[in-house]
């Protein structure tokens, strides 16, 4: 069963789109492949050359409230980024007024480049790349805010000037959605919300709300192969960024703790003291809680979803004995 949030345009449609939002016509476009919250399209248009659209969800009753403004929030870390020199796709239209047709909408330039968990990759050039990744992500951590919670909250005037209430605020989010699922018991439930008071201590031992992309997966990195030797070309994806504990990047995305070049580019690896665990234990179960939802409810895939909640029955009961002997 397909996504419940993806449907694919008529070329009609496609065609009306890229001439509103660009001023340009169409020459041909294609369907990207992969998409599952969105819907993405190759454009190729006379004046711009190679664009990419992405169209926002339909059935949006589904989506977790915070979903409903990743568009908004992905333009806005892209200025952020690209100030900071952090390499992030150039934004050539943003529309969220649904006016044009029931969904946002974002088109960006296209870049030549391939998602990194499909570029085959020789030992060298993984490592030189990871440690450019580690740079880029160094420098999008240092980027901070006065507020904690989700970018396109914080923009608008938002957010929390606690970690531990931005994290309870986001599990109530979820509990909204969640609940009639059936996929926690209430028992669970009352468990995350006791983890969570218990530990507001040890989440507000955090007071510098940094920028952290929340999404950080090869997936979301492209490679570029143009010139024969690969590069890395652009962080993608940054829709579901969070001002917080720049830890939380490496919660539940684990894939840069195998390069010691990714560390090396980063200037530092996460502590591995007990207080610093527990967070990150903290911070993978509200990733658990929200993938297991998107999975069963958005994306119609049961098994993923079935996989999510098992690991977070596992940080739930862990958390729950790490409480126990504080």
């Amino acid at each position: 069963m397909k996504s419940s949030l993806y449907r694919e345009l008529t070329a009609e449609a496609l065609s009306e789109i890229i001439q509103a939002a660009l001023h340009v016509q169409m020459k041909s476009g294609r369907l990207l492949t992969g998409g599952l919250f969105n819907t993405t399209y190759l454009v190729d248009t006379e004046e711009w050359g190679r664009v990419v659209l992405r169209l926002g969800p339909v059935n949006r009753h589904l989506l977790i409230p915070f979903e409903h403004r990743l568009m908004t929030a992905e333009e806005q870390v892209y200025a952020l980024c690209r100030k900071r020199r952090i390499p992030v796709p150039q934004v050539l239209a943003v529309d969220v007024s649904k006016t044009r047709i029931d969904r946002d909408f974002m088109i960006t330039r296209y870049i030549s480049a391939r998602p990194m968990n499909e570029v085959d990759l020789n030992r060298n050039d993984k490592a030189r790349i990871c440690r450019d990744i580690g740079q880029a992500a160094a420098r999008m951590h240092r980027i901070v805010s006065p507020r904690f919670g989700r970018v396109a909250d914080v923009a608008a005037g938002g957010g929390f000037s606690r970690w531990s209430d931005c994290l309870k605020d986001e599990l109530s989010q979820w509990e909204k959605v969640a609940a009639g699922t059936g996929l926690y018991s209430e028992t669970e439930h009352r468990k995350i919300r006791e983890i969570l008071d218990d530990c507001t201590p040890l989440l507000d031992e955090i007071h510098t709300p940094c920028l952290i992309h929340n999404d950080l997966w090869e997936g979301n990195l492209l490679i570029s192969e143009e010139t024969g030797r690969p590069k890395f070309a652009a962080v993608i994806d940054a829709d579901r960024a969070l001002w917080g504990d720049p830890e939380f990047e490496f919660s539940s995305i684990r894939w840069m703790c195998e390069y010691d070049e990714f560390w090396q580019g980063y200037e530092r690896r996460p502590p591995q003291d007990s207080v610093h665990l527990m967070r990150r234990d903290i911070y993978h179960l509200l990733c658990c809680l929200w993938n297991s939802y998107v999975y069963l409810q958005e994306y119609n895939q049961p098994e993923p979803a079935n996989a999510e909640y098992a690991i977070a029955a596992k940080l739930i009961a862990g958390l729950m004995r790490q409480k126990a002997s504080h």
